[in-house]
């Protein structure tokens, strides 16, 4: 087995090799700053459901808040 050393001249998402792997770090990123944003808005952690839905933010706003009704 041997590494490819030749350069990547095709557009990709930051001239990456490998299939699959940087678009999944791209959503990872986004749902983990979704999920630190979610922590300033109380003093718990969120537990931020996916996928991260607009109704699913504003539950974890309101859990994370204590405003569930529990």
């Amino acid at each position: 087995m041997a590494l490819w050393d030749g350069r990547n001249v095709k557009p990709t998402i930051y001239r990456s090799k490998a299939v699959g792997e940087p678009p999944l770090m791209l959503g990872i990123s986004n749902f983990l700053a979704l999920s630190d944003a979610l922590s300033f808005c109380g003093p718990n952690y969120p537990a931020l459901d996916a996928p991260a839905t607009p109704e699913r933010l504003l539950m974890a706003v309101r859990r994370v808040r204590g405003e569930d009704g529990a």
